[in-house]
Formats: C-alpha cells, sequence, structure tokens
C-alpha cells in the first residue's frame, strides 16, 4: 500500500513538472514584442520604438508606431549566432538597414546592439524589450 500512494505521488509530482515548467520556460519567438532605445551618434542619439511579430512565417513589424509609423520591408533572425536584420524604407524614401545581435537571450528584458545604416550614414543602435 505504501509504495503505491509513493508511486502515484511520484507520478502526480511528474506530471505537474512536466506542465509547470515548459509553460513557464517558454516565451514564444524570441523578437516578439515591443522594443525601445536610441540609435545615432553618441549624444546626439534618435529614440526609437520598434514592434516585432512572428506570424509563424515571417518577422512582421514597425518602427515608431502610430500615424507615421514606417513598416518593415523584410527582417530575418539567424538563430545560430543571434543575428538580427531589419530593413524598411523611411518617408523621404531612404533605406533602414538594421544590424544587431540579439544579447542576453534568457532575459525578459534582452537586447540587440548592433548598427542603424540610413541614408548612407552607419550609427550605433541598441534596443531593450520591455
Amino acid at each position: 500500500m505504501h509504495s503505491r500512494r509513493t508511486a502515484r505521488t511520484a507520478a502526480f509530482l511528474a506530471c505537474l513538472a512536466a506542465v509547470a515548467f515548459p509553460a513557464a520556460a517558454q516565451e514564444g519567438f524570441p523578437l516578439d514584442g515591443t522594443w525601445r532605445g536610441e540609435w545615432g551618434p553618441p549624444g546626439e542619439g534618435h529614440r526609437v520604438v520598434i514592434v516585432m511579430d512572428w506570424d509563424g512565417e515571417r518577422i512582421n513589424g514597425m518602427i515608431n508606431p502610430g500615424p507615421e509609423s514606417i513598416e518593415f520591408r523584410r527582417a530575418e533572425l539567424e538563430p545560430s549566432t543571434w543575428t538580427v536584420r531589419i530593413e524598411a524604407v523611411n518617408h523621404e524614401d531612404q533605406e533602414i538597414l538594421i544590424e544587431g545581435t540579439l544579447q542576453d537571450i534568457g532575459s525578459y528584458n534582452r537586447y540587440i546592439v548592433g548598427t542603424w545604416t540610413q541614408d548612407g550614414a552607419e550609427n550605433p543602435f541598441k534596443i531593450t524589450r520591455e
């Protein structure tokens, strides 16, 4: 009787762990969410908000959501190096290329650091997921 109860208790705890731990660990696609930060020369940074969403096939998103938002033309993530690349065109028809590396991947507040190239000028940028 005692070993049966112990076996049932162990089985119950194993089932509970199998359900609870994966649910807590999974957050979905690593780029999903709202990201805030700056791009530009040190001391002259431009504040930026980027919203990204994985639809199961591609990364959708926009820069500075609102009436003047800029939609992504293309975005990709290279998981082997955690490299992010975003292409867009602003309202002045200037090409925007954002290239960076996803950092602190295990953290909810992970961040991307790299370069923001616009109108031929390459500048540093950093955005953090909120």
